[in-house]
C-alpha cells in the first residue's frame, strides 16, 4: 500500500514540475479586463463640416449604459451596448435605443424620437483611439465623423 501512495505522490510532482511554473500575478492596482474601461466611454465631438453645428456625444463606462448627445437643437438621451471587441474588420457593434428626446431637428436636420426602437451601428476607433467614426455597416461607405475625444 505505501508503495502505490508514493508513486502516485512521485506521478503527482513530476506532472507539476512538468506544468512549469505559474505565470506572476499582475499588482493588485492593476484594473482586470472586467473593470478596463472600453475605448468608447467619454466624451466625443464633431462638427458638421461647413457649418458651426456641433455634436457631442457622452457615453457611460462599460459595454452597456447610457448615452447623452446634444446636436444642434436636440438633445438625446439613450440606452446602448457595444460590443467589448472589434470584429475581424475593425469595427465595434454599438446597438442604441433612445429613450428620451426634445423632438428638434439635429445638425443634419433629422428629428429623433424617444421610440423604443434599437438602432445598431458600427465604430471604428483610430489607432491612439483619440477619434472614432459611426458607421451603418461594418465598412467605410457611409460613415460619420471623426468624432474627436473631449477633454470636458
Amino acid at each position: 500500500m505505501l508503495k502505490i501512495i508514493l508513486a502516485a505522490l512521485l506521478c503527482s510532482v513530476a506532472a507539476a514540475q512538468a506544468a512549469g511554473p505559474l505565470p506572476p500575478k499582475p499588482p493588485s492596482n492593476a484594473p482586470s479586463a472586467a473593470t478596463a474601461q472600453h475605448p468608447l466611454a467619454g466624451r466625443w465631438a464633431w462638427t458638421l463640416p461647413g457649418k458651426s453645428c456641433a455634436e457631442t456625444l457622452a457615453y457611460s463606462a462599460g459595454t452597456n449604459g447610457t448615452r447623452q448627445g446634444s446636436s444642434g437643437e436636440e438633445v438625446t438621451q439613450s440606452r446602448y451596448d457595444v460590443s467589448a471587441m472589434p470584429s475581424l474588420l475593425g469595427f465595434y457593434r454599438l446597438t442604441e435605443t433612445v429613450t428620451q428626446s426634445n423632438a428638434k431637428p439635429d445638425c443634419s436636420g433629422d428629428l429623433h424620437e424617444a421610440t423604443g426602437e434599437p438602432v445598431t451601428r458600427f465604430v471604428q476607433f483610430s489607432p491612439k483611439k483619440d477619434q472614432l467614426i459611426v458607421c451603418k455597416e461594418e465598412s467605410l461607405q457611409a460613415c460619420f465623423g471623426p468624432l474627436k475625444r473631449a477633454l470636458k
